[in-house]
């Protein structure tokens, strides 16, 4: 078995980004439990997962007092991103000081506008006063290395942003059952991503965890899945040190799955397609 994470390159910013990463919702944002959350994101970086992606509004900031807890001492071997969903210049701005005060750091190596869900929040982030300006001043000023965007509900929007401004990155959803969404990032969104250049990072992997378990899938099949699609990284949430050991032995012993493959998965998903991808979509 082989002993690392296999790397790719990630887009145009001249990182080799492990092809797994950690993502900081679920136990990675409760407070409870918040000595097992440390002991998984410290393993995580252990076994070569350097990419750490959390943001603002995981429980209002617990996720960021977590990963800012757990990278003391490390700092220098992670990958850390956060996002802020607020939408205005001066909320951003506050969001940026407020994640790098929780994560104990002064900079960050990417900033992600969170969740962008419809066209008229393109208008808003974009405006004068918008948040648009917060991001860019940030990169200006070295605050921030990397500025992506996110979005989980619709590519076309997704699509505009990238239209708009020069980001680094991109992350939305991938997972066997996302096709069958009447407005799919797997064959609305991807191509296009891949053709402008940038960091690709992929999230519900695991359909929100609704396609694991007996009589669904393994979660060595849906990073497969994913991972043999043109992406860089696959950000996923253990709930556990027995998950994560699990997602990096899938990393370590990663093979590409045939176009004849993914399809046969994406057949099995198919009849949870509606009960996954309305976890995160908004069905027309």
């Amino acid at each position: 078995m082989k002993n690392t994470i296999p790397t790719r390159a990630y887009g145009k910013t001249g990182i080799q980004m492990p092809i797994l990463s950690l993502g900081g919702a679920g136990v990675l944002q409760d407070l409870n439990r918040r000595q097992q959350a440390v002991a998984i994101i410290r393993e995580a970086v252990e076994s070569g997962i350097y990419y750490l992606d959390t943001a603002v509004q995981y429980a209002n900031g617990n996720s960021e007092t977590i990963f800012g807890e757990a990278i003391q001492g490390i700092r220098e071997k992670v990958f850390l991103s956060t996002k802020s969903a607020n939408r205005s210049y001066d909320g951003a701005w506050r969001d940026l000081h407020e994640s790098l005060k929780r994560l104990r750091t002064d900079r960050l190596d990417q900033w992600i506008v969170h969740h962008v869900s419809y066209p008229y929040e393109i208008d808003r982030l974009f405006a004068p006063n918008g948040a648009m300006k917060a991001f860019q001043k940030a990169k200006e000023q070295k605050l921030v290395r990397y500025i992506g965007v996110s979005g989980h509900n619709d590519p076309r929007v997704l699509r505009t942003m990238l239209e708009r401004f020069p980001f680094d990155m991109v992350l939305f959803p991938l997972n066997p059952a996302e096709p069958y969404h009447p407005r799919t990032f797997a064959r609305e969104f991807m191509e296009l991503a891949a053709q402008k250049g940038i960091g690709l990072a992929v999230m519900k992997v695991m359909g929100v965890g609704r396609l694991v378990g007996e009589g669904r899938f393994t979660v060595n099949e849906l990073f497969r899945y994913a991972l043999s699609h043109p992406i860089h990284t696959a950000v996923i949430l253990p709930d556990s040190l027995r998950e994560l050991r699990e997602l990096v032995q899938a990393a370590r012993e990663f093979r590409p799955l045939s176009r004849e493959a993914r399809r046969t998965l994406e057949e099995r998903a198919k009849p949870f397609a509606m009960q996954v991808t309305g976890m995160y979509h908004q069905w027309p």
